[in-house]
């Protein structure tokens, strides 16, 4: 058990290395975007590049019913966690390190934001209702779509927040052993300097570490998951969505700590659309295409009692539900109110709520 943890951990540092690495790549790109606009498409697609890996590789290795739970639950617990974990820590760090009381929130941002996550949550409710089939997908892949079309068109204004002189064109390099240690591809492959060829390539080899790390971790997870005897819908939740999350959480942090309050928060709902949209839209197209509609009331060994007496014991319909319901909550509070240490406890102790709410069901 300590070596698979131990693998895990392993995967989780790998992710978080080369996320940032991939971001600096993807920064230099697409340098003359404008903030308000990058952290929820730019960052949140470097950032939840994991979850699409992980989802795809649940879903076609152990096939429609095992396959999909499991990348599903990965998603779900992923979106959970980015939208409560994410913000929270980013206020923290700034308020103990820079002694910041409160998080100023772009209600905009929120709005804007928040409605499209809600409506992507609420889609994928009926698709369970429904059927998750090929016609889904093409609504859930468009749904994104729409979603950047509305953030080009009501936020291009603030490009000029962006200018591409606060650009990194060089990494410097603390020494082979460090560079490696923290896969600093740049210093490794280009002597440091960031341009538009060694960014290309740089994207292409993060990509790879990135697919290899994703199979370290859902065979980690698989394997845990027989050792402890609970099904790998629930391990897949508590590991792997959090472990996948992590790039997303060191590249908010990193937004909040340069003053780029914009890109932090919204990176978080950007994320999650990216998440629920592609990260599971776009393997599920894949997958339904050649396969057909996929059946999601099939039996989950729950580890709760709720599910005896309600939803027939429907622990994926039950995890909609609740993360509907926790979006939504959360959402209310970041937009009635600035993110301050009262209210960043509020949404973790809710952020525990909505973990035991799936675990007694």
């Amino acid at each position: 058990m300590i070596y698979l943890i131990v693998k895990v951990l392993f995967a989780t540092y790998l992710l978080w290395k080369i996320s940032s690495t991939f971001d600096l790549a993807a920064n230099f790109l697409t340098r003359n975007i404008g903030e308000g606009i990058k952290g929820p498409t730019i960052n949140a697609i470097a950032s939840s590049l994991p979850e699409l890996f992980i989802s795809t590789m649940f879903l076609f290795y152990y096939g429609d019913i095992k396959g999909f739970s499991a990348s599903y639950a990965t998603i779900i617990g992923s979106s959970a966690f980015n939208i409560a974990v994410i913000p929270v820590v980013s206020f923290l760090v700034v308020y103990f390190k820079n002694n910041t009381k409160k998080f100023e929130v772009d209600k905009v941002i929120v709005k804007q934001d928040g409605i499209f996550l809600i409506g992507a949550i609420i889609l994928f409710l009926l698709g369970f209702l429904y059927g998750i089939n090929t016609c889904f997908t093409y609504i859930l892949i468009g749904y994104y779509i729409v979603y950047v079309y509305s953030l080009y068109i009501s936020r291009k204004s603030n490009k000029s927040d962006f200018e591409s002189n606060n650009i990194v064109e060089t990494e410097y390099s603390n020494g082979i052993f460090s560079d490696i240690l923290n896969l600093k591809l740049f210093s490794l492959f280009n002597s440091g300097k960031i341009t538009t060829n060694s960014s290309l390539l740089i994207i292409l080899l993060s990509i790879v570490v990135i697919g290899l790390s994703c199979d370290i971790l859902i065979t980690s997870t698989e394997h845990i998951s027989k050792f402890i005897g609970i099904n790998l819908f629930f391990v897949s939740f508590f590991i792997a969505s959090i472990a996948s999350s992590i790039p997303d959480t060191f590249l908010s942090v990193k937004d909040a700590t340069n003053g780029k309050f914009k890109d932090s928060f919204s990176n978080a709902y950007g994320s999650n659309m990216f998440d629920i949209c592609i990260g599971l839209g776009l393997p599920l197209f894949v997958y339904t295409t050649i396969n057909g509609t996929i059946n999601t009331d099939f039996p989950i060994t729950r580890i709760g009692f709720l599910g005896d007496s309600f939803l027939n014991g429907n622990v994926l319909l039950w995890s909609i539900i609740l993360l509907l319901v926790f979006t939504i909550t959360t959402t209310l509070i970041y937009y009635y109110n600035t993110l301050k240490f009262q209210n960043a406890i509020i949404i973790i102790a809710l952020y525990l709520l909505f973990m035991f709410g799936l675990i007694i069901f």
